[in-house]
């Protein structure tokens, strides 16, 4: 058996009745463990890692391309965050940007083929994981949850101050 994690610690010690922090902590521990097999596979098979792909996703979303703060903002994520990885796609050739012609300040970052066929291939890879590791749920199971989680999305989302 794998060595406990902090998630199993913590949700071991929590009582009963915790059951906010228990649904949190459930949610984290099934999403890092989700992550990491990614981030395994991706590593593996693409010497690349999951914030490349979110980025390579986003622009693949976006023919047009994107700002930075708008790849930020779809990604949930500071300009920071951003500024690196993609300077590493585009060292690497994946990514190319466009400085607008109206105003030199902007730049829109697209992708460019090499970036599109990896991103194309580790698209494919990601459903073929994701399916493989819920393979085992039933599909009211997955609704229902799909379902909850939205509805988490939604009283979050109502709770939280506009623009944060």
């Amino acid at each position: 058996m794998d060595k406990p994690t902090v998630f199993d610690l913590v949700l071991e010690s929590l009582p009963d009745k915790a059951h906010h922090r228990r649904a949190w902590l459930g949610l984290l521990r099934c999403f890092s463990s989700i992550d990491r097999v990614l981030m395994r596979r991706f590593s593996e098979k693409f010497n690349s890692s999951l914030p490349r792909y979110d980025v390579l996703t986003a622009l693949a979303l976006s023919p047009n391309g994107m700002t930075m703060g708008e790849l930020a903002s779809s990604l949930m994520v500071t300009k920071g965050n951003i500024t690196g990885v993609v300077k590493r796609l585009k060292q690497d050739g994946l990514v190319r940007k466009i400085t607008s012609r109206s105003d030199r300040r902007i730049q829109s970052v697209t992708l460019s083929a090499e970036g599109r066929a990896l991103w194309d291939a580790m698209h494919a890879d990601y459903d073929e994981t994701v399916s493989e590791i819920l393979s085992g749920q039933p599909t009211e199971d997955l609704d229902a949850l799909s379902e909850m989680l939205e509805n988490t999305r939604v009283a979050v989302q109502k709770k939280t101050p506009a623009g944060r």
